[in-house]
């Protein structure tokens, strides 16, 4: 048996990806695990390709949109899968509760509010989790990250407004061969049926 070492972002649900490759590829496995940071992993090589967030413009963060040029520079592939909503955790019974959960909040709704932080980073966003579970401050957060690390007292909702971010697959490309092309034609949809 092989194995395509896949590591993915916190707050990623790659499973049906997993599972359609393991079916169509014989001897060969999706060997997977979650990261806070996994393009590192793709980059030294411990992976073979990355289920990467790809920031947006978030405060603090200079420089922080990957984009082609960055990822040439890097000797690396990118192709985007899909964009994430923005999101913002507050105390459990705060005000923005009352938003569903298929609205959104908007700006004007968190103009007095003391944003904790505001950025991608899992361990950051875990760690004022905690302040917020507190009842101090909301945090905003691409929202698939914030229900990944959520805290108990804590909600979250959509925000718009705001710029979003990206989940895209990285891969090296000294590495880049036949079972890699396989496994990202999976993640965009190919069927089985279908040829590159």
């Amino acid at each position: 048996m092989h194995y395509l070492k896949v590591v993915f972002a916190t707050g990623v649900v790659p499973g049906k990806w997993f599972g359609r490759f393991d079916e169509r590829m014989d001897g060969w496995k999706a060997a997977s695990a979650a990261s806070d940071d996994p393009l590192s992993h793709v980059l030294n090589g411990t992976a073979d390709i990355g289920i990467v967030r790809l920031p947006g413009e978030w405060e603090g963060m200079p420089d922080s949109n990957v984009d082609a040029t960055a990822m040439e520079s890097l000797n690396v592939h990118r192709v985007v899968l899909y964009e994430e909503t923005p999101g913002i955790a507050a105390p459990k019974e705060h005000a923005l509760e009352a938003v569903g959960e298929n609205e959104s909040v908007v700006q004007e709704d968190i103009e007095e509010e003391i944003v904790l932080y505001r950025g991608v980073d899992p361990g950051r966003v875990r760690e004022n989790l905690d302040v917020v579970a507190a009842n101090v401050g909301v945090v905003v957060a691409p929202r698939p990250l914030l229900r990944a690390v959520n805290r108990r007292g804590v909600i979250h909702r959509s925000l718009a407004g705001v710029d979003g971010t990206s989940i895209a697959l990285v891969w090296r490309r000294d590495r880049d061969d036949d079972i890699i092309q396989q496994f990202v034609g999976i993640c965009r949809g190919r069927r089985a049926s279908s040829s590159r």
